[in-house]
């Protein structure tokens, strides 16, 4: 049993065995009373704290010079310490607003925040993709985009796009199909503009309408399936 916990320079078949139950145990119980939140929730001190305990629980099945006692000691000392972290963040707002950070607003009245989300590293790609995830797959539709501190994006549609069906008003259902990018950060998708059979000019006279009198002071701009064009102008 001595192997099991001290360092040792060759570890028996029998004490690898043992060390292997041990280390199952501390997985169990670590994983246990870890907070409960789910995936998407935790903090970049959870991933932190489980990418240390992950490499800590097995080195000593890896290395029979690694004592096993120091193993465990230094796992309760980081098990506490991430402890107390989620404990002080519950109890106090300004420290939760520390380990968590802070929400960003990456499209408020129907406009897209460049500022915000050149700050958060948050690409248009992933907006629209985060959207496309909470059904949400025109940009039109959305007054309110939020950046969670999860990682994720919470979507609030504007008051005329709130969930009616067509059915509920004995209407035809509308064309479908996700929309098409005209222009990204000032670049526009000639590609797309010529899928839809528009060309240079008339890109320009529908962006003229929202105050875009230069292509470059477009953060983004779209158009749907109905041809209603979306655009944001850069801040």
């Amino acid at each position: 049993m001595e192997g099991v916990w001290n360092s040792v320079e060759k570890l028996s078949t029998t004490g690898f065995i043992l060390r292997t139950l041990l280390v199952g145990i501390i997985l169990y119980i670590a994983s246990r009373y870890l907070p409960r939140r789910s995936g998407g929730q935790y903090a970049g001190y959870d991933f932190t704290f489980f990418w240390m305990m992950g490499g800590l629980i097995a080195s000593p099945l890896f290395d029979s010079k690694i004592s096993f006692t120091n193993t465990i000691i230094a796992i309760v000392t980081i098990y506490l310490a991430h402890y107390l972290i989620s404990h002080l963040a519950v109890k106090s707002r300004l420290f939760a607003r520390v380990v968590f950070g802070k929400e960003e607003v990456l499209v408020e009245g129907g406009q897209i925040k460049k500022k915000n989300m050149l700050k958060s590293l948050f690409p248009i790609e992933m907006l629209l993709a985060q959207m496309r995830e909470v059904n949400v797959f025109n940009i039109n539709e959305v007054n309110t985009a939020v950046l969670e501190t999860s990682g994720r994006v919470s979507v609030q549609k504007k008051p005329d796009h709130l969930p009616v069906t067509s059915a509920d008003l004995n209407l035809p259902a509308a064309g479908g199909g996700l929309p098409t990018t005209l222009v990204n950060d000032g670049k526009i998708i000639e590609e797309n503009l010529h899928q839809i059979g528009h060309d240079m000019e008339w890109l320009k006279g529908q962006l003229q309408k929202f105050g875009a009198m230069d292509i470059k002071k477009v953060y983004f701009a779209s158009i749907d399936s109905e041809g209603k064009i979306y655009c944001s102008l850069s801040e």
